[in-house]
């Protein structure tokens, strides 16, 4: 099977325009399953004649290069059965669904103008029609607890997304988000607090086979840190509590222990500026000692116990 790639191509209201970048990245991909993903929040939202001028245009250059289909992102409130078989002519495969929240005074509170109830109903017309479903989430909302965030967690599982991209709210999310902050309405989480909602929310979705999850998007600060350092951030604080679990799951009190890892998770394993490993030492005054082990997938791991304190007892006497 080939490997699914996707290339964000920018658009606008009336225009779209295939970049000598984009061309680059569709050339060197040629041998994977190429999606172009059309970066707009809310691509159904757009003028219906201008929607068909940018797909037709598309077409043509996923024509000349056999590309295998489009993404779009869609607002419950903007789409309908008519517009998704038009969607369907023009090769559009997945569609990225802003759910946002399951709780309806909170959507409405943020000035959603549909309920929950009717984006189910959206979500499981796309998949009747056989598009592939991704659905997003808003951690964090004005009003939100984290019943309600895990709720909404749970609730999109249910509609058998392939995909669920989790949105850290900010002050700067929408309109009516900015203006509840203004009025002293809102206080965005904190980094501490967003980081333990992501962490439940993940662990949820991992746990129903769900394996593409996604964190905020491009170009998102959270607080002063850019997205992909936050991204780093959730994903060591995910590998300290397995490696904590792991730890409290022995019988015996452990003093050294090793961890076999991907390459590629060497450096989240260790935390920035190595936290983890101080953490684990400050904590439980445990070592950690980490090797690279390219047999073993990225996210996995084997661990073993180097020694313990009967060993340095025993050493000792």
């Amino acid at each position: 099977m080939k490997e699914k790639i996707y290339i964000p191509i920018k658009i606008n209201e009336n225009d779209i325009q295939i970049s000598d970048d984009n061309i680059k990245e569709i050339e060197k991909n040629l041998d994977k399953k190429i999606l172009l993903e059309l970066v707009h929040e809310d691509f159904t939202s757009i003028n219906i004649q201008n929607q068909k001028n940018i797909l037709a245009k598309i077409n043509e250059t996923m024509q000349k290069y056999k590309i295998y289909g489009i993404k779009i992102t869609s607002s419950p409130d903007s789409v309908d059965k008519k517009n998704l078989k038009f969607l369907k002519k023009f090769k559009v495969k997945e569609i990225e669904l802003k759910i946002e929240s399951s709780n309806d005074y909170i959507l409405k509170h943020i000035g959603a103008d549909f309920k929950f109830e009717y984006a189910k109903k959206i979500a499981k017309q796309i998949k009747f029609l056989r598009f592939a479903l991704g659905i997003t989430v808003t951690i964090g909302l004005p009003e939100s607890t984290a019943l309600d965030d895990l709720n909404t967690v749970k609730q999109s599982i249910g509609l058998k997304p392939i995909h669920i991209t989790l949105i850290p709210c900010q002050i700067n999310y929408n309109n009516e988000v900015k203006k509840l902050f203004d009025e002293n309405d809102f206080e965005p989480l904190s980094k501490v607090q967003l980081i333990e909602r992501l962490k439940e929310s993940i662990k949820l979705i991992s746990n129903a086979k769900i394996k593409s999850i996604s964190i905020g998007y491009e170009g998102q600060h959270i607080d002063d840190m850019d997205i992909e350092d936050f991204r780093d951030l959730i994903a060591s604080d995910m590998w300290y509590d397995r490696i904590v679990e792991m730890i409290k799951s022995y019988n015996v009190k452990v003093k050294v222990v090793e961890i076999e890892v991907n390459e590629a998770d060497i450096n989240i394993v260790k935390g920035i500026d190595n936290c983890n490993l101080n953490k684990l030492k400050e904590v439980y005054d445990v070592e950690l000692q980490i090797s690279k082990n390219d047999k073993i997938d990225k996210g996995n791991y084997k661990m073993k116990i180097l020694k313990t304190y009967t060993d340095f007892l025993d050493e000792d006497n």
